[in-house]
């Protein structure tokens, strides 16, 4: 018998709960229908979209150039095809302004996604302006300015009213670019980071994504100060057993155990998921999990490996005129057509 399939906001308590379990939740991100089915074949328990690799599937560059009803026709395809949670990279909302990025986030939800990736750098398309008209020409993506702190925040909140008045407690996963920004020493990325990080969760989000970070001891650094600095002070017992899906703490409030002694103490490791980008000079998973990181995405590499093989097909049927890059490792026609059918 087929099990009835879970609604929305079930997929977005299970999202959340992956973002608590014993090891970290890995994410090979998608960039359609197809490669998010392979990825749910594969046995992960979620999946997450890449804005980069979906933008460049679809024939435009990363930064909020592809359209945004391109965008989420590609997430809602995803979607469609897999029944495991879904998070959506939407960079920094498609939205030059709170209101517009509240209509975003509806839009998402009705896509189907449960989760966002909601980023602090301004977009390249100047399309979408910064308020600050002293800012809007700096908009150039490879170490573009990050948004001031309090409009960061105010986007977060504006996320979580819009998820609030959607029904679901969307997964946010807030990414700081402090690591990537240009001509910033480690010290000063560190700072920005710690201090953005603690916001962005007091704001309501979930997780704190930060490319760019792999050093350990730094990992291990973020990870133990966003945790002790949410001990106490920031979320008292009252609001961790809050059901309110407007408070940064619904999370919480789904733990078995009601004592808000209990809460309170296990919140140090349940209230501050760090979310580290994969790639080279990053510890490897298990070495992720033994300092604490909670999530482990894959980014646009997915699709710039499956590029790169693609490359390897073409630059063979040149040369030697051969079928081995062609052949070795494909998936059977049976067994990716079959993804489809159910």
């Amino acid at each position: 018998m087929t099990s009835n399939p879970l609604t929305p906001a079930q997929k977005a308590s299970r999202l959340l709960e992956l973002h608590h379990a014993a090891q970290p939740l890995v994410l090979i991100n998608a960039w359609d229908a197809a490669s998010a089915a392979m990825i749910e074949h594969c046995g992960l328990p979620a999946i997450a979209t890449s804005s980069a690799a979906m933008a460049n599937a679809l024939g435009f560059p990363d930064g909020q150039y592809l359209p945004w009803a391109q965008m989420l026709n590609a997430i809602a395809s995803v979607c469609r095809a897999v029944k495991v949670p879904v998070t959506a990279d939407i960079e920094s909302g498609f939205a030059a302004n709170v209101t517009a990025l509240e209509t975003s986030i509806t839009q998402i939800i009705q896509a189907g996604a449960v989760g966002v990736n909601l980023e602090d750098v301004m977009p390249a398309n100047p399309a979408f302006k910064h308020a600050d008209p002293n800012q809007a020409d700096a908009n150039i993506r490879n170490g573009s300015p990050l948004f001031p702190l309090a409009e960061q925040i105010a986007r977060i909140q504006a996320t979580r009213r819009a998820a609030h008045a959607a029904g679901i407690h969307l997964v946010i996963n807030a990414r700081t670019d402090a690591y990537w920004q240009a001509g910033v020493d480690p010290a000063e990325a560190m700072r920005g980071t710690l201090e953005r990080g603690k916001a962005y969760l007091q704001a309501g989000a979930d997780c704190i994504f930060i490319p760019g970070l792999r050093n350990p001891d730094h990992i291990k650094t973020v990870i133990d100060h966003l945790s002790a600095r949410l001990r106490t002070t920031d979320l008292p017992a009252t609001d961790l057993l809050s059901k309110d899906p407007g408070t940064n703490d619904m999370r919480i409030a789904n733990l078995p155990n009601k004592d808000p002694h209990a809460v309170q103490q296990d919140s140090v490791h349940r209230v501050a998921p760090v979310n580290i980008l994969a790639g080279p000079g990053v510890p490897s998973i298990p070495d992720l999990a033994k300092l604490g990181v909670k999530r482990v995405s894959y980014g646009s590499g997915p699709h710039r490996a499956a590029m790169g093989l693609l490359r390897r097909i073409a630059t063979e049927a040149k040369t030697s005129g051969t079928f081995q890059a062609l052949t070795e490792g494909a998936v059977p026609y049976e067994e990716i057509n079959g993804l489809f059918q159910r």
